[in-house]
């Protein structure tokens, strides 16, 4: 009997197991599998260019465009970057910035995405592979010696504005595209009717005359086209202080009318004081 329920006993655990085994086998082939996540999916995209088409990539499209040149393994590049992501944040809409890695091509999907990633940087993105790096360095501008970081901004019309190599000073870099940024005032024409001038009256010669010899000024009005010599001019001048003024053409506010009355206000005090005979040489 023991013998029997040993046996019935062994034979019930083995069944158990086997149920058991079965059960996780049918689970584990029930299990959904598990999606890894694609490598560098978030990263942001780097533009791999070469030495015709970065022309096309510094080409100003109504802007100022702003660059900067710059690698993973240079030290002063990865501290100026955060600055740089500021200024694009400062100035987002008013120019263009992008970015320009010369690191390896191995790096694109690498280092290069992960460092903008890290940077939260938004600008355009793009990895220059060329055979000759110093031709495309030159062919920017001859003052770069191919040092990095190397900043270089452009105004509207794709004219070099400000370029720097070394670690950009922002207030300067700011500056800098204020200065492209500023827009002329526009002066606006405004059509005025000025009034024009009262002629000058018979009123206004004798005041005008009384007013000169209240200053101690003795003067001839002469007027119209017959003006007298030189030298007729000077003898009063320099003999009785009497100064002959040569008036051309009448003004479009003098009438012959003014000048007569100042005139003859002016040859009664001459009168007074050199005389009659005198008063009828005077040229008027």
């Amino acid at each position: 009997m023991k013998k029997a329920a040993i046996y019935g006993t062994k034979t019930f655990l083995s069944g158990l197991v086997f149920v058991l085994i079965f059960s996780f086998g049918v689970f584990a082939q029930k299990k959904t599998p598990v999606t890894k996540p694609t490598p560098n999916a978030n990263l942001p995209k780097v533009t791999q260019i070469n030495e015709v088409s970065i022309k096309t990539a510094l080409k100003a499209n109504g802007k100022p465009l702003l660059v900067n040149f710059w690698a993973t393994w240079c030290d002063p590049c990865r501290e100026e970057f955060p600055d740089l992501v500021k200024i694009d944040a400062e100035y987002k809409g008013r120019i263009d910035f992008i970015t320009i890695s010369l690191d390896d091509l191995a790096e694109i999907k690498r280092d290069v995405p992960k460092f903008l990633a890290s940077m939260k940087a938004e600008m355009p993105a793009y990895l220059l592979k060329t055979a000759d790096e110093n031709a495309v360095i030159t062919s920017i501008t001859k003052d770069w010696q191919g040092g990095l970081p190397f900043t270089i901004l452009y105004n509207e019309k794709g004219e070099i504005a400000y370029f720097k190599q070394g670690k950009v000073k922002i207030e300067d870099l700011k500056t800098e595209l204020d200065k492209l940024l500023v827009k002329p005032a526009v002066t606006e024409t405004v059509d005025l009717e000025l009034p024009l001038p009262k002629p000058l009256s018979t009123e206004d010669g004798v005041k005008d005359a009384k007013d000169d010899m209240a200053k101690g000024i003795l003067r001839i009005k002469k007027y119209g086209l017959t003006p007298g010599s030189a030298q007729s001019v000077q003898y009063f001048k320099e003999k009785y202080g009497i100064e002959i003024s040569e008036q051309g053409c009448l003004l479009f506010n003098t009438t012959p009318e003014y000048f007569k009355a100042y005139n003859n206000t002016m040859k009664v005090e001459i009168l007074r004081r050199f005389g009659v005979e005198f008063a009828r040489n005077l040229p008027i």
